[in-house]
């Protein structure tokens, strides 16, 4: 038997919907969830060095307790502390490699495929849900941060249990235990999923719109109930850990562009807010025509608005929040953090892309089939190119590897400042522990800070340079104040990362610094 939400769509009873709900054959809801799950243990599989971000979580989560993970992390880190605590659990179980350490993140991307479609079946007619399915499946950022010690993956998975779980509750009769056990799902995701907050404020202002419109003031009051339980654990949460975050200088400064400034008060802030909607289209989202994105988006907005209204709010309640947050400096609405989102703007892209599809297939179908074909065609080839390349966009390993290869006893390493904490978590594994090393000044609009950090090498023999992490400018620098003053002996080069030997002995100076 199927029960309704407040409007005309009848919603499934059980927790997952069947195959059959989809449209045309059930192998093609197999061949894309397939799909999903693949590219993402593609990526996994390619066991990609971690770069500078996962570095630094990494150490805090090796180098900590259980109970040091209850305070501020160090290297202006922040996470959820469930996910935090099953990162070092799966260390002590299975030991600390990269592989452990993107487990959680890799169950999060691959559940979320099945999760999303569990969604999408509930919120589109059978025709637009391949569409997000789809989408959904071959997004690169979501590919890829399925593989990435953070927590973005398990926000996305987080967030989609949660919606499935509210249509679950309202499929069936809420009750004073549905409501306790409804409520203790939301207070346990707050401490897994720092959006997750969002999301349950949404969830709370559109079911209390659903039940006030009903006019069913008994589930108004077991509401209250739910809420009361969001509200308790979200307070304990906030003093044991999101009270540093919203504070963290470091952090704000790092995210002072993603604040969205609402209202607009200038013609300047309007430019702004343009620019941060169509982007997100590009990433988070991973659709590279941002316009036929934002166009689709629209349209499917209006459609769901107005065939199944308390769907509408459902779906966009939690992003509402997130910009009121925004609006006052507690979240940045911009990048990796908005991965979230992600599954509500590909349901509403998918909605707007099958509108256009079914106004214009009489007269001009080419309209919806181009329409499909450039939201499809970049993700697509992206997919394919990186299921035989996956991503490595910091390969320090593997020039690490070679740095253990080639060191001699005496020699000297200096560490560009974004290598320092991928050195710090591959020395020992590579061999490169144990080289006298330098610390590279940060500063990196300083080049007084880094000559003075070069003056220290000359007179060794054999002198190292590792960079890595958006070094371009810096290693340009190095490598044409080192030329000046010595003699490059060797040099290895990974994506992303290089190392350099020096002979800066006065013997290999050129003959214009040895008169100087």
């Amino acid at each position: 038997m199927n029960r309704v939400i407040g409007d005309s769509a009848p919603i499934r009873t059980g927790f997952f919907p069947s195959v059959s709900l989809f449209h045309g054959s059930t192998r093609l809801v197999w061949a894309v969830i397939g799909l999903g799950v693949i590219l993402r243990l593609m990526q996994y599989l390619c066991d990609r060095s971690l770069w500078f971000d996962e570095s630094l979580l990494a150490l805090n989560i090796i180098d900590r307790s259980f109970t040091g993970l209850l305070h501020p992390l160090d290297y202006d880190q922040g996470a959820p502390i469930g996910f935090l605590m099953l990162e070092k659990l799966a260390i002590q179980v299975l030991g600390n490699s990269e592989y452990t350490l993107r487990l959680f993140p890799l169950l999060s991307g691959v559940g979320s495929v099945w999760l999303f479609y569990g969604v999408a079946s509930r919120c589109l007619t059978p025709k637009a849900m391949p569409i997000a399915l789809g989408l959904f499946a071959i997004s690169a950022p979501l590919i890829y941060y399925s593989s990435e010690v953070k927590q973005y993956a398990s926000d996305v998975a987080i967030v989609l249990a949660l919606y499935l779980a509210t249509i679950h509750m309202l499929s069936n009769r809420l009750t004073i235990l549905r409501a306790v056990l409804f409520g203790s799902v939301g207070s346990l995701a707050i401490w897994f999923s720092h959006p997750a907050v969002f999301v349950l404020t949404g969830i709370g202002m559109s079911l209390t719109l659903l039940f006030l419109n009903r006019s069913e003031r008994i589930k108004v009051g077991q509401l209250l109930i739910i809420a009361l339980l969001w509200a308790l654990s979200f307070t304990l949460c906030y003093f044991v850990s999101l009270r540093y975050l919203l504070t963290h200088k470091g952090l704000l400064d790092y995210w002072s562009d993603s604040f969205m400034p609402l209202p607009p008060k200038s013609l300047s802030d309007v430019k702004l807010l343009a620019f941060i909607s169509f982007e997100i289209f590009k990433f988070p989202v991973g659709l590279a025509l941002p316009g036929i994105a934002m166009l689709t988006f629209v349209i499917g907005g209006i459609a769901i608005y107005r065939e199944h209204g308390n769907k509408f709010f459902l779906l966009t309640l939690p992003i509402t929040v997130t910009l009121l947050a925004s609006s006052l400096r507690k979240y940045p609405f911009g990048g990796r953090l908005l991965l979230f989102i992600v599954p509500y703007l590909l349901i509403f892209i998918a909605a707007g892309a099958e509108r256009i599809r079914e106004q214009t297939r009489r007269h001009c179908p080419l309209i919806g089939m181009m329409t499909l074909a450039l939201l499809f065609l970049h993700p697509a080839f992206h997919a394919i190119y990186d299921l035989f390349n996956p991503s490595k966009p910091e390969d320090i390993k593997l020039v690490l590897n070679y740095l253990g290869e080639h060191k001699h006893d005496g020699d000297v390493l200096y560490l560009h400042h974004g290598a320092i904490p991928a050195f710090h978590y591959y020395a020992k594994r590579t061999g490169s522990v144990g080289l006298p090393h330098i610390a590279g000044a940060a500063l990196t609009s300083n080049r007084r800070s880094y000559r003075e950090d070069l003056e220290k090498l000359i007179g060794n023999t054999r002198v190292w340079l590792l960079t890595s992490h958006k070094s371009g400018d810096d290693q340009a620098f190095f490598l044409h104040e080192l030329d000046g003053v010595g003699t490059r002996l060797e040099a290895f080069q990974g994506t992303g990362a290089a190392v350099y030997l020096y002979d800066l002995s006065e013997a290999a100076m050129p003959l214009v610094c040895r008169c100087r």
